[in-house]
């Protein structure tokens, strides 16, 4: 028989050793997969990207002459006018030529000079477009000549030039190469070096082209150095003295046909392969030496347990549950472990199966079952608890479901009995609410009414006042009267003189008409003197008498106005006297009113808070009718819990 300890150790073994191998071998292949990978999908957006710069930096040097170029001072004034220096020094400040100028149609130049002859002047002339020089040397410095065509009424008219440095492509290219081997440069339309880190180069005016045509070990270099004049954008390889090489390629756009590349060293960048499977080889061989001992380790530590275990389970078999082992199958010492389990299971499965049936029914509520069967070992223990579990649970369900029945009733009372005082608090609040709202509007009146009675007070004490200046006038009144009668009694004397002196007079002119008489002629003037004194007297007695009869009716109704006034005086001195009375009445009831509105307003204020505490009984009582409401339904509930158990046999299950 085959031990398990040296299956386990060769198992361990064979697994490390293969498993490292494959994972050394996936690696290398994915790195080097990953190199060839990152650098085919990064040379060509960084390309890219560097060629949009190049592009973006030549359209701002474009964009300015073309502006230059549509301007009137442009096509209206002369090469050498002195108006247009300051405009052409403007334009090179802003957009960072060297210098601008313009040339006529014949080539005749700010400068002073005509460049007719140049090849740029020709060709931007012959296609009336932008053109831009091939690198050269203006005497001081590496520069790019750019030509913008001046077109006036359809036709050529000169050109708008501006110089920039070479050397600007050099300082793009520079902070594009990749590791220290790598080098970004930039290729004109026939294939001359005029952007590289090493500015000799571009001076030299460098070209794989034709040096492959001397030299075939940089055909490689030519071909995509031809694909790049072309105009082409992708990726390539080549071997530039000996060293492989990755490179990315893009055309600049514009009015310029350059082209741009980076190339990166392969041997630079594969260098970290090298040393990653030389590291995965020496860790290889490191985990296989390290695995011997582990395996050893692991072997003995699996075996030793099987076999503890193998005793545990023949003590198992006779009732001791304390450390259960699963089975494995195999031909080793796990052999033994199968037969102890099986013996195990067959005695454990008979338990767990009764068990489990009891359970069963006492979850579905069924307690109406007795446990009968006899367990053995140290199983009995199980069997008296699970007795104990069911007489337990059967003995206080059924005490539960006559609490649940007897509760349930006593809910539905107490929630009926709450409602019921629920809405006699409610309409008690209620009722208590409008009799506060009516002792509130009876204050109110009662205050009117206080108010009112304090005025008519103070009307009738005022009307008491007035009543006694009355009686004072009306006495003043009767005086004058009683003076108006005596007034009126002495004239009627003044009166009665009167007449007598008429009488007398009368009397007088009567003798004197006689003794007139008797002296005939000579009293003749004297008789009729008498007899206009006679006259005279007539009319005075009948004028006293009229004044007589006058006087006489003015003291009747002095008399009786004086009656009159006595009468009144009388009146008003009773008049007077009920009107003390009646202001000492008014105030008593002034005291009585404000006595009735302070006692209103004490009752009204008992009212309120006799309000206030309904309103909180009525809101109690709600709460009591909601939590009534709720305990009847909860124990409702709970009474048709209890009565899904089924606990004897004649017991059925309720509906609910």
């Amino acid at each position: 028989m085959k031990s398990i300890k040296s299956k386990i150790q060769v198992s361990i073994l064979s697994v490390v050793l293969i498993g490292s191998i494959l994972i050394g071998v996936i690696t290398a292949f994915l790195n080097a997969s990953g190199i060839d990978y990152v650098m085919t999908k990064t040379l060509g957006p960084a390309t890219q990207m560097a060629a949009d710069a190049v592009t973006w930096r030549m359209d701002a040097y474009w964009t300015a002459l073309q502006e230059a170029a549509s301007s009137d001072i442009f096509r209206e004034s002369d090469p050498t006018s002195p108006e247009l220096e300051p405009i052409r020094d403007g334009i090179a400040q802003r957009n960072g030529f060297l210098y601008t100028g313009k040339m006529d149609a014949d080539g005749f130049s700010s400068t002073g000079q005509s460049y007719a002859e140049e090849e740029y002047f020709q060709q931007c002339k012959a296609t009336v477009q932008p053109y831009i020089s091939d690198i050269m040397n203006d005497g001081k410095q590496m520069i790019f000549l750019l030509e913008v065509p001046i077109i006036k009424d359809g036709r050529f008219d000169g050109v708008v030039y501006g110089a920039i440095s070479a050397d600007f492509l050099s300082d793009i290219v520079i902070n594009l190469a990749m590791g220290n081997d790598g080098v970004a440069y930039v290729l004109d339309n026939n294939g001359n070096v005029i952007g590289h880190r090493d500015r000799s180069v571009v001076e030299k005016g460098s070209s794989m082209i034709e040096a492959a045509k001397t030299d075939p070990s940089v055909a490689d270099v030519a071909a995509v150095n031809q694909r790049m004049i072309q105009g082409e954008t992708g990726f390539g390889t080549y071997n530039f003295y000996g060293d492989n090489k990755f490179v990315g390629f893009a055309p600049i756009g514009g009015n310029q046909n350059w082209s741009i590349a980076i190339e990166a060293s392969q041997r630079e960048f594969k260098s970290t392969l090298d040393r990653s499977i030389l590291l995965t080889v020496l860790v290889v061989a490191l985990v296989v030496i390290a695995t011997f001992p582990v395996a050893i380790r692991v072997g003995r530590s699996i075996s030793n347990p099987i076999r503890a275990c193998v005793t545990r389970l023949e003590r198992l078999a006779d009732g001791d549950l304390k450390t259960p082992t699963p089975a494995v199958r195999s031909r080793d010492e796990t052999a033994e472990l199968t037969k102890a389990l099986d013996a195990t299971i067959c005695r454990l499965n008979d338990v767990v199966q009764d068990v489990s049936h009891h359970l069963f029914k006492m979850g579905e509520g069924d307690f109406r079952e007795n446990i009968t069967r006899t367990y053995w070992g140290d199983f009995a223990a199980i069997e008296t608890s699970i007795k104990a579990i069911h007489n337990s649970l059967k003995n206080t369900l059924l005490q539960i479901s006559q609490s649940a029945g007897a509760v349930a009733a006593g809910a539905v009372q107490v929630s009926d009995g709450a409602q019921s005082l629920s809405q006699g608090a409610t309409e008690q609040a209620s009722a208590v609410h409008e009799l506060s709202a009516t002792a509130a509007s009876i204050a109110d009146s009662a205050r009117q009414t206080t108010t009112a009675a304090e005025e008519a007070g103070e009307f009738v004490h005022q009307a008491g006042e007035q009543l006694g200046i009355s009686v004072t006038h009306v006495k003043e009144l009767n005086a004058a009267m009683e003076k108006i009668s005596n007034s009126s009694t002495e004239i009627g004397k003044i009166i009665d003189t009167i007449e007598t002196i008429a009488f007398q007079t009368n009397i007088l002119a009567l003798n004197a008409a006689v003794e007139a008489a008797r002296a005939g002629a000579a009293g003749k003037g004297f008789a009729v003197v008498a007899n206009e004194v006679r006259n005279l007297a007539t009319k005075s007695d009948e004028a006293a008498k009229a004044t007589k009869g006058l006087i006489e009716s003015s003291i009747a109704a002095v008399m009786e106005g004086g009656q009159v006034v006595h009468q009144v005086t009388q009146s008003l001195d009773k008049t007077s006297s009920i009107a003390g009375n009646v202001t000492t009445k008014m105030n008593a009831v002034v005291t009585a009113v404000e006595e009735q509105t302070s006692s209103i307003s004490q009752v009204t204020e008992g009212i309120n808070q006799i309000s206030s505490v309904v309103q909180n009984t009525s809101a109690t009582s709600e709460q009591s009718a909601a939590t009534a409401q709720e305990l009847s339904n909860q124990s409702l509930l709970m009474n048709n819990l209890v009565h899904k158990f089924r606990l004897t046999e004649s017991e059925t299950e309720q509906p609910h």
